[in-house]
C-alpha cells in the first residue's frame, strides 16, 4: 500500500535573505523550525564579523536569535538587515 502524504508532511525550506549595510546579500535556504542564531552565527563567520557587535533587523525591529523562523513570522523571501550595534546617541554641550 502506498501512503498519501500531504504537502505539510514534507520537509519544506524557505529562503531568507540577509543583507549587510554595504548592500551585499547572503541567501539561506532553511527549514521553518530553524533557530535564527544558527543562521546569524554562520553569516557572521562567513563575513568575518563578531556576532556580539551586530544586530539583525526585520521590519525595522530587532529579531530574537533564540526563536525560530516560524515564531518570528518570517516568510519565504523575507530580508533581514544586519547593522553594527552602536551605543550612545546623546548630545554634548
Amino acid at each position: 500500500m502506498s501512503e498519501n502524504k500531504s504537502p505539510a508532511d514534507e520537509t519544506t525550506t524557505i529562503e531568507i535573505h540577509v543583507q549587510s549595510q554595504d548592500g551585499s546579500i547572503v541567501i539561506f535556504n532553511v527549514s521553518p523550525d530553524t533557530i535564527l542564531k544558527k543562521i546569524f552565527m554562520i553569516y557572521c563567520k562567513k563575513k568575518q564579523m563578531d556576532y556580539k557587535i551586530v544586530r539583525f533587523l526585520f521590519d525595522e525591529k530587532r529579531v530574537s536569535p533564540t526563536k525560530t523562523i516560524d515564531i518570528n513570522r518570517l516568510k519565504n523571501g523575507d530580508q533581514i538587515i544586519v547593522v553594527l550595534h552602536q551605543d550612545g546617541g546623546g548630545f554634548t554641550n
